[in-house]
């Protein structure tokens, strides 16, 4: 037996595995194709047996042969673009979670300190909404299970609150509400399906002015979308903004409903097309609920996907006017393959063009090393100078509907940029929310005022109307800082005080009311929101 270099060996053991992998593809994606060469099938397959077999029988270290196959297959579909991925069964399970906007358990948002658990929000609609536990609990046993103080991951503590519907969760709590001697509560709660919502906050920002922030793009977004268009109108907004700052995407089914909102009928909203899959193009249908009134969609460097359909949709037809930053540029379409041993594979079937014929998906020939690399100097670029437009990759005029030129290749860009809030002073304010130290001075004072917070105010508009931020907690904000090596900054402090008061509130009405409670007060010191001005 002979032997060579460490680096040889790896080098033809990954080329092995890469082989094998390529097999097990390759009888996925012509299975099923009668002109493909079923002895040179078999061929690969025996051979790629064998040496799975001789690896398995004769390596040096014990292998984990799935483990093997999971990561050689994820690494096989990164070659291919940045956006085709391996997933394992229980990453399927999250996704179909997430994509189906609900899950069943007890609707409590976990708060984490250390190994420690909390009560960090009761999901709206959900179980635990009307039991009597509060949002600053601490959660020590689940069904007699104690999951605080115990080193006990975060995920495993969902897991138990989590369960079928209608089964029990007997919950038990440990409570401190203004006094020093913290009380023991016990509650059962029954599981059911709770709503995960992708329309984060809606409301009106003017007399006339309407808003609505949507998340993440899932199977029931377009009906969240439609109602709360619908009460918007009714409350008499004649203006829509859409807020897509930081939507990563998803269902692009979703996303063409909600573009239809906006559309005359018969208007092209988006068409898809690659080699396998012949061209496609949706139109819009009747009955959108805003096909008149102006419209403004927010994006920024995070939106991608499903939102850049539906920014690309309304900017091409001249429906909106598309403010905010560059977006990331991912014009691809996936699709879920399931294996036999119900992991899948998301592969890059199509890409998507909007209706003026622009792809803007970002190059990725060098690599995925490099695609992200280009995507942070993009990012960099708006930070520091504001420019949007020194990273077209496709130079193609485009125009919309009404003649103006418009570019693909590289993301939506907004015809209307907002810059990034750039100030001196602001570092304190950054250095202590990075830290996570504003959220969670704002949870200590839920931990001790929840009770008395939610009898003085019963819901997140009083709560915003009347709520002042105390100077304690300021001081509190402040000496935590100093503890996690953030210095004591006055003159950062004193500049941008309605800032950190801002922020502390917005995070105590998140945990106390949701998204109400944390939208009501940010979105008025939200420096892109500022920028539009609107004032009817």
């Amino acid at each position: 037996m002979t032997e060579q270099s460490s680096s040889n060996q790896r080098g033809s053991f990954i080329l092995i595995l890469i082989a094998m992998i390529m097999g097990t593809l390759i009888g996925l994606m012509f299975g099923n194709n009668p002109s493909f060469n079923k002895r040179s099938e078999h061929k690969l397959h025996d051979k790629l047996d064998e040496v799975l077999h001789i690896i398995e029988t004769e390596y040096v270290d014990p292998v984990d042969s799935d483990s093997l196959y999971e990561r050689i297959t994820a690494t096989i579909l990164s070659e291919l673009d940045p956006h085709s991925a391996y997933m394992s069964n229980k990453a399927v399970e999250q996704t179909a979670e997430h994509m189906r906007g609900s899950f069943e358990g007890v609707g409590i948002v976990l708060h984490r300190e250390g190994d420690t658990s909390y009560v960090g929000q009761l999901i709206a609609g959900g179980p635990s909404e009307r039991t009597g536990i509060l949002p600053g609990d601490m959660i020590l046993t689940v069904n007699g299970d104690t999951v605080s103080g115990v080193n006990m991951p975060a995920d495993s503590v969902v897991a138990r609150l989590r369960g079928q519907r209608y089964s029990e969760a007997k919950v038990e709590v440990i409570r401190q509400q203004n006094t020093s001697h913290p009380t023991h509560h016990t509650f059962t709660i029954r599981r059911n399906t709770v709503p995960r919502n992708s329309v984060s906050y809606f409301g009106m920002l003017s007399q006339h002015t309407g808003y609505i922030a949507l998340s993440s793009f899932t199977n029931t977004s377009n009906d969240e979308f439609h109602q709360a268009l619908l009460s918007l109108k009714h409350k008499g907004a004649t203006h829509m903004v859409v807020d897509l700052r930081g939507n990563g995407g998803g269902s692009l089914t979703s996303a063409i409903d909600i573009a239809n909102e906006f559309l005359p009928a018969g208007r092209t909203i988006v068409y898809t097309e690659g080699c396998h899959d012949r061209r496609h193009t949706t139109t819009a249908r009747r009955g959108g609920l805003f096909t008149e009134g102006e419209v403004t969609v927010m994006v920024d460097e995070s939106s991608a996907s499903a939102s850049e359909v539906v920014a690309g949709a309304l900017q091409d037809n001249d429906r909106a006017t598309i403010v905010g930053r560059r977006t990331f540029g991912k014009g691809l379409v996936q699709r879920e393959f399931v294996l036999a041993d119900q992991s899948a594979i998301m592969l890059t079937v199509a890409r998507y063009y909007t209706p003026s014929g622009r792809c803007i998906q970002r190059p990725y020939t060098n690599g995925a090393d490099e695609y992200y690399r280009q995507y942070l100097s993009q990012v960099l670029d708006e930070v520091y100078s504001g420019d949007s437009i020194n990273h077209i990759q496709d130079s193609t005029p485009y125009h919309t509907i009404g003649g103006r030129t418009v570019y693909g290749g590289g993301g939506i860009i907004p015809d209307r940029t907002l810059a990034y809030h750039r100030d001196e002073n602001i570092g304190y304010y950054n250095r202590l929310r990075a830290k996570s130290i504003i959220a969670n001075t704002a949870f200590d004072y839920v931990k001790t005022h929840a009770e008395t917070l939610l009898k003085n105010y019963p819901d997140a508009q009083s709560f915003t109307t009347r709520f002042q931020v105390p100077q304690t907690m300021i001081d509190k904000m402040v000496e935590c800082g100093e503890r996690m090596g953030v210095a004591r900054d006055d003159k950062g402090l004193s500049e941008h005080k309605h800032l950190f008061e801002a922020m502390l509130k917005a995070h105590i009405g998140s945990s106390l009311y949701g998204n109400d409670g944390f939208y009501l007060t940010s979105l008025q010191f939200d420096d892109d929101i500022k920028q539009l001005n609107i004032t009817k």
